[in-house]
């Protein structure tokens, strides 16, 4: 990644990935994070809400709301009624509060690496990812009159939704599913890494010490 130990960058370490969306919101309310910005996840997840109802939700008369009403969701009465912001739907809040331009995810090679809701890219379009970086497209849309259409929906209806849709800006996704093409100068803004007490065992954590010594813990 291109970190240096005589050139670190201000970063901080949390316990579970959702706190790194809480980290941005605290530099952006602080001044010191200007957004739109770009995101590099290294993970074995995607963390943009596959197998949560998250991505329904934000694809709904959610978009309807200005930046600022959304970025104010865990202040509503409601939001006890909808599913929380958590570890595996993080990135795409953090898309829908329009603070992110582009996710660059270094997938695990041995794992999944397109674990996203297809619903969500830009006119449900998926490039295929093999063993090359594969760049596609997140979109948020919402169309009010018409159903969200559903994988074997025709794409003539498909078409239609779109034409009537509400769209969030694009966001660039691309999918880098091999080590060897993971390459970085280190010139980042800030650093987060996540223990992930749920997915990790402790002896893991030896690895925190490690990126310790990169980072200015702020």
């Amino acid at each position: 990644m291109g970190l240096s130990q005589s050139r670190k960058i201000p970063g901080r370490i949390v316990s579970d990935h959702n706190e790194a969306l809480f980290f941005w919101e605290e530099l952006i309310n602080n001044k010191k994070l200007s957004d739109p910005f770009d995101v590099v996840h290294v993970d074995s997840h995607a963390d943009l809400g596959l197998g949560g109802a998250a991505w329904s939700f934000l694809q709904k008369s959610f978009l309807t709301l200005p930046v600022d009403s959304r970025r104010k969701i865990r202040e509503y009465k409601f939001c006890d009624r909808v599913e929380k912001i958590n570890m595996g739907d993080y990135l795409l809040w953090a898309v829908a509060y329009k603070m992110v331009s582009s996710i660059v995810y270094c997938a695990n090679p041995h794992g999944d690496k397109n674990d996203y809701v297809l619903d969500t890219l830009k006119d449900f379009h998926e490039e295929c990812i093999w063993d090359k970086p594969v760049k596609n497209y997140i979109q948020l849309k919402y169309n009010e009159i018409m159903d969200m259409p559903k994988l074997y929906s025709s794409d003539e209806y498909k078409k239609k939704y779109l034409e009537g849709a509400i769209k969030d800006p694009e966001v660039e996704l691309l999918i880098i599913p091999t080590i060897d093409d993971v390459r970085f100068a280190g010139d980042f803004d800030y650093a987060v890494m996540a223990q992930s007490p749920n997915y990790t065992p402790a002896s893991a954590d030896f690895i925190i010490d490690i990126f310790k010594e990169y980072i200015e813990e702020i």
